[in-house]
Order: structure tokens, then C-alpha cells, then sequence
């Protein structure tokens, strides 16, 4: 089945953005990009002409929005269809993508910024936590991939991030980054003196089975890519791991980072601090969010 993308636009300079570098995200020559716009019309008290007007404009507003981005696409994507929903953009946007349904979600950062971060409820980052499948959320401007950081954690989302990665038709030029991290076992500060030393040298020895442990997943994920893989480097990291992820995208000048959605599953996924949440919100790069089921 032919991959199905939902651009959600609202017209603003960051849906722009994310427009533009769809155009230019390797999809597979047979994807269907359905462009979103949600008209704010809500049930009125008042049925009259002025109302009725007001609402008319916002759906016009909207169709407008998602023909204009049909345009932008139009030669850069094979089949495009423009769609105009009516409601509370958040929910509307998790629905749709779940009654098509899309393989891959794609929207602006907005609301997302290292200022409006703290900021809940926003577009982008509700449909990053409830939408039924991958999710795209872009922060920079349009540029052809050349480097894509995939963090791994050893978990089953995360290798299905690598997965969904490696299904895409990448350039032979792209460089893939297999990032794990693992976090230092806690030391006990109120150990006693006597025993410090053996517990010193057992925390090492745990840090050294579970980088043993992460090595095998990162050959795993680096697997995924087969015959058919460009450039792939596997790294190890010990740290925190949304420093650490952080910290690799900004030094390596990484185009898109991609993380699977662990902790963000219908029982968790309005817990804060969650690693995929934090790296969303931290990274200054683009990031494309994946759960076990994409």
C-alpha cells in the first residue's frame, strides 16, 4: 500500500516550513500527501446571517491555506489531495489521521520554541503525543537531508524508528547515526565506607553489561538498513539521554532526529520527562517521533 502523508498547514511561517521540507523528505514515489487545514468553526447559539458569514470566511480561509500548499507541492509530489476539517485543530488533526488512516504525520514546530515550549495544549505537540502514528515535527527551514541522528534505547519503538527510517528511499549520500545512550548507575551516597569500593566496582560492572546490552541493539538498528544503507555510524554514549541526543545533534549538524515514542503510549502519554517529549521539546533540529506500530 502506497505510503499516506497528512501535511497539517494553518498557513502560518512554520507550516511553510514544514511544507517546504516535505518537499523535499525522501518519500517513496507512490506516497499521497493529504493537505490538512482545520477551519476554528465551532457551534454557534446564534443562527444568523452575521454568524453565518463569520464562519463562511473561516472555511474559505482555510481552503485557501491548503490550495496555496497543494501549489507549493505540486511537481515535488505525485498525489496530492486537499482537505478541509472544521473543529479544535488538536483533536481534529489526531482524528483524521486516524480515520484515513496516515502512515506519517508532518507539522510545524509552532508553539514549540525554546520560549513557547512550556506552553501545553499547542498544535504540534498534541498531535506528537496522541496521533496513531509517526509524527514529523519540523524546526527548520527547507533543506535536503544529509544527516539523520537515531537514538536508541534497546526498546521496541525505538527500533521501529530505525525501521521506519530505513524503509524510506534514502540518499546514497546520507549519513545515519545509530546514537545510544546509557545512563550511570546511581551511586549510594550514604553507602558505607567499608563497602564503597565493591559497590564502586559493581555499578561499573553493571554500566558495562548494559553498554553490552545497547551495543547489540545499535547493531540491530543499524541492521535494519541492510544492503541498501548509506553511511552508518554506531556511538555509544553515557550520560543523560536527552543531553546526550541533544548534544549529538547540535555538534554533528544534524538535519533530523528521530526517537521512538517510549512513554508516550494511551497510559502514558501525558506523563512530562519522557525522553521522545524532552528531546521534542529541547532540540533545536527537526524531529520525527515514532511508535512501535508505525
Amino acid at each position: 500500500m502506497a505510503m499516506r502523508v497528512l501535511l497539517a498547514t494553518d498557513g502560518s511561517t512554520d507550516a511553510q516550513a514544514a511544507a517546504a521540507w516535505l518537499a523535499d523528505f525522501p518519500l517513496p514515489p507512490d506516497a499521497t500527501v493529504r493537505v490538512t487545514t482545520v477551519a476554528g468553526v465551532t457551534p454557534a447559539s446564534l443562527d444568523i446571517p452575521t454568524v453565518r458569514d463569520f464562519q463562511a470566511s473561516l472555511r474559505q480561509e482555510a481552503r485557501a491555506v491548503a490550495d496555496r500548499t497543494c501549489a507549493r507541492l505540486a511537481g515535488r509530489v505525485r498525489t496530492l489531495e486537499a482537505h478541509v476539517l472544521e473543529g479544535d485543530a488538536r483533536e481534529t488533526l489526531v482524528r483524521a489521521a486516524e480515520e484515513w488512516p496516515a502512515d506519517l504525520v508532518v507539522v510545524g514546530a509552532r508553539g514549540l520554541s525554546v520560549m513557547a515550549g512550556l506552553v501545553l495544549g499547542s498544535v504540534s505537540l498534541a498531535v506528537a503525543r496522541h496521533a496513531p502514528c509517526p509524527v514529523l515535527v519540523v524546526k527548520s527551514g527547507a533543506r535536503p537531508l544529509r544527516h539523520i541522528l537515531v537514538a536508541i534505547d534497546g526498546s521496541e519503538p525505538a527500533q521501529a524508528a530505525a525501521e521506519f527510517v530505513a524503509r524510506l528511499p534514502l540518499d546514497p549520500a546520507l549519513l545515519v547515526q545509530v546514537l545510544g545512550v546509557v545512563e550511570r548507575p546511581r551511586f549510594p551516597s550514604a553507602a558505607p565506607a567499608a563497602v564503597a569500593g565493591h559497590l564502586r566496582a559493581a555499578v561499573e560492572q553493571l554500566l558495562a553489561e548494559r553498554m553490552t546490552t545497547l551495543g547489540l541493539a545499535l547493531e540491530q538498528a543499524a541492521g535494519a538498513f541492510g544492503a541498501r544503507a548509506p553511511r552508518v555510524e554506531r556511538r555509544i554514549a553515557v550520560g543523560d539521554p536527552t543531553d546526550q541526543i541533544v548534544r549529538a545533534a547540535d555538534t554533528t549538524d544534524t538535519d533530523l532526529v528521530v526517537v521512538g515514542a517510549r512513554g508516550l503510549g494511551a497510559l502514558k502519554r501525558l506523563l512530562l520527562g519522557s525522553v521522545s517529549e524532552a528531546v521534542l521539546r529541547s532540540a533545536e533540529r527537526s524531529v520525527l517521533i515514532v511508535r512501535a506500530a508505525g
